[in-house]
């Protein structure tokens, strides 16, 4: 493994959260004591001197685009060695996809795949053996476990409601702001009718809430139901169009041929991806389909189970109107957008249901 230069470093990059960095800072500030106690024989054997280890280990251990301590099974690195997280590796190629160029480390400048990037066995064995720290109160844990039961249950910072909730009281806020909040809120004085109308309030939002169940158990009511997982390819487009075109190949369903489209679209800084069902031929009769999008378990990582927020399309196909109407794809967010196109086959499931 070839070692990051810390003077390579990029001087814009933004300094982590201390609350990220609380494990990193902990490690160097134990290292800091046991110079400080042999301070004649450790000074000189460094030459540098503490801070100099501490910037060595900073950027040998950081992500070299946010800045922030990987977690031990999440990072990869560059040829020349360089530290990149998954959300940070996910985002370079998916932009170097937008922008129709060659992705880069932003260090050395070496050319990123997603075929080339291994993690690093040293750097996963250190980040290992950090403590965990916790992001509401600081408090470290050996591991994740007992870290996520002091979330859960003992952690004065997390978030609570209202021990009122039931009355309609919407406050959440840390568990130490929760005794103060309980004395003063004035839900227990409000007379039955208010809180009626209140009641009323939130089981509509519950109601509005159990329309995809509904809507779920509408479609699995279906006469017929076929399910495809597409490898999405790019179709050529125009010089200086803000437009890109993804199209899978054609399959075959409700005795019928059909292709799915993915349309990427870019105004300034602003990314949108629609998506599209068109049939390929003239149906016999007129075919209800209802479809549904989603990351394929087999092929995608964890964090993308969930990146598409699952929602059930309807389109009548006939003589007369062969294609869907486009639809925004509902993406979790950006990182689920970057997740998406820094696949190096980009493959989505197709559900669709026909309907009599």
């Amino acid at each position: 493994m070839s070692n990051a230069n810390p003077n390579d470093s990029d001087s814009d990059n933004e300094q982590p959260p201390a609350a990220k960095r609380q494990r990193l800072n902990d490690t160097l500030n134990e290292i800091s004591t046991t110079v400080d106690s042999s301070e004649g024989e450790v000074g000189g054997s460094l030459g540098g001197g503490v801070s100099d280890l501490r910037e060595r280990l900073h950027n040998l251990l950081v992500c070299v685009v946010c800045r922030e301590l990987p977690q031990p099974h999440d990072f990869y690195q560059c040829r020349h060695g360089h530290i990149i997280c998954d959300d940070c590796r996910s985002a370079v190629l998916a932009v170097a996809i937008f922008n129709d160029t060659d992705a880069c480390c932003p260090v050395c400048r070496s050319c990123i795949t997603n075929h080339d990037q291994k993690p690093n066995l040293l750097v996963r064995q250190t980040l290992v053996e950090l403590p965990i720290s916790c992001p509401n109160c600081n408090d470290q844990f050996p591991d994740g476990k007992d870290l996520s039961s002091h979330l859960e249950f003992v952690c004065e910072g997390r978030v609570v409601c209202c021990k009122y909730h039931c009355l309609g009281c919407p406050w959440k806020g840390p568990h130490r702001d929760s005794v103060a909040h309980d004395s003063d809120c004035g839900f227990p004085q409000l007379q039955g009718k208010e809180i009626l109308d209140i009641l009323l309030n939130v089981e509509n939002k519950e109601l509005e809430a159990q329309k995809p169940v509904l809507q779920l158990h509408r479609v699995l009511s279906a006469s017929h139901m076929e399910f495809f997982t597409l490898r999405m390819n790019w179709i050529h487009r125009s010089e200086g169009s803000h437009l890109r075109t993804l199209e899978s190949e054609s399959i075959r369903a409700f005795e019928e041929n059909w292709v799915l489209r993915l349309r990427l679209k870019r105004v300034g800084e602003k990314i949108t991806v629609s998506c599209q069902l068109l049939l390929l031929n003239t149906p016999r009769v007129s075919l209800m389909v209802d479809y549904l999008i989603q990351t394929p378990q087999s092929v995608c990582s964890t964090k993308q189970l969930h990146d598409i927020h699952p929602r059930i399309y309807r389109h009548i196909f006939d003589a007369n109107s062969k294609s869907a109407k486009r639809q925004e794809l509902p993406l979790a967010g950006r990182q689920a957008l970057y997740r998406l196109f820094a696949m190096s086959r980009i493959q989505l499931r197709l559900w669709m249901f026909l309907h009599f």
